[in-house]
């Protein structure tokens, strides 16, 4: 359980206002995670990662992005450099300078954008279940499940983020069916804002056009790429690809799907440990320069 006092709440930027969470840590020196969500980030149906070491062991920030939940959604058409400049105006909001970023499949894309468009304000990056984008190596297009029903649009998402469960269909199904009854319960209480006020669609849209492969080579910040060995939606060929283009990128492999990040404790743990690392290693070049 989140130990120490949180606050949630919306949070004005010079750009929109977000519904925030931010929990300041006891120690002022410890590292500070900026967490960006994934497509379906809301963060009344989200709040299992409250309970993870990443939430625990930094000063922690996270936001429903832009067209998800109680954020505001600005007017015209949106795009990843949007997304990547509002993380930043968060940034600026929490007075924090710098932080890590901990991107989950479309955070992870914006985790990327940002990292490429103000490297300095970036000490680290985890990227999980995202992709560069691009012709190539994009993730799996889910604006399709949008003229689905949801109960279509749940089964559709389960076999693709995790494919163990295309066979649990057949060889258990009433573990799947127990599965696909959570699943459903969730598209329908997140269908109430986002989908029906069109702010899904108007992010999945940006999603669509998410590619940043000329950006990788130029990326400076260490990455931490995370996949599971069962994810389709963001195939571990194509985030093995992300981590090679990268200067600084390491891949790590487990056996999860699309949830990888938390849903396997020792992604969870590799996560935490290469941002202290990476806080440690930057603290270090700072005192020597002094």
């Amino acid at each position: 359980m989140m130990a120490r006092p949180l606050t949630e709440g919306l949070l004005a930027t010079e750009r929109l206002t977000v519904h925030h969470i931010h929990a300041p840590h006891r120690d002022r020196t410890a590292p500070r995670v900026l967490f960006l969500g994934g497509s379906n980030f809301d963060l009344t149906l989200k709040r299992a990662f409250l309970n993870s070491d990443l939430a625990h062991g930094f000063t922690f920030a996270t936001y429903e992005p832009r067209g998800i939940g109680r954020t505001e959604h600005p007017e015209g058409s949106w795009n990843m450099q949007d997304y990547a400049k509002d993380a930043l105006a968060v940034m600026d909001a929490l007075e924090w300078d710098s932080a890590a970023i901990v991107g989950e499949s479309f955070g992870g894309m914006t985790a990327l954008h940002l990292a490429g468009l103000a490297p300095d304000r970036v000490t680290a990056i985890v990227v999980a279940s995202a992709t560069a984008g691009g012709p190539v190596h994009r993730s799996f297009d889910i604006s399709s499940f949008l003229s689905l029903s949801r109960r279509d649009a749940a089964i559709e998402a389960l076999c693709l983020q995790d494919t163990r469960n295309i066979a649990q269909q057949t060889q258990d199904p009433d573990g799947f069916a127990q599965k696909l009854a959570a699943r459903v319960q969730f598209e329908e209480a997140f269908a109430q804002p986002s989908i029906a006020s069109g702010g899904y669609a108007r992010l999945l849209d940006a999603r669509r056009r998410h590619d940043c492969t000329g950006v990788l080579p130029y990326i400076e910040t260490p990455t931490c790429v995370l996949a599971g060995r069962f994810d389709q939606q963001a195939r571990p060929e194509a985030q093995q690809a992300l981590a090679d283009a990268l200067p600084q990128g390491q891949f790590h492999l487990f056996d999860a799907g699309h949830g990888v990040l938390f849903a396997a404790p020792k992604a969870t743990e590799t996560a935490a440990a290469f941002i202290r690392t990476q806080w440690t290693n930057r603290a270090a070049k700072r005192k020597a320069l002094m």
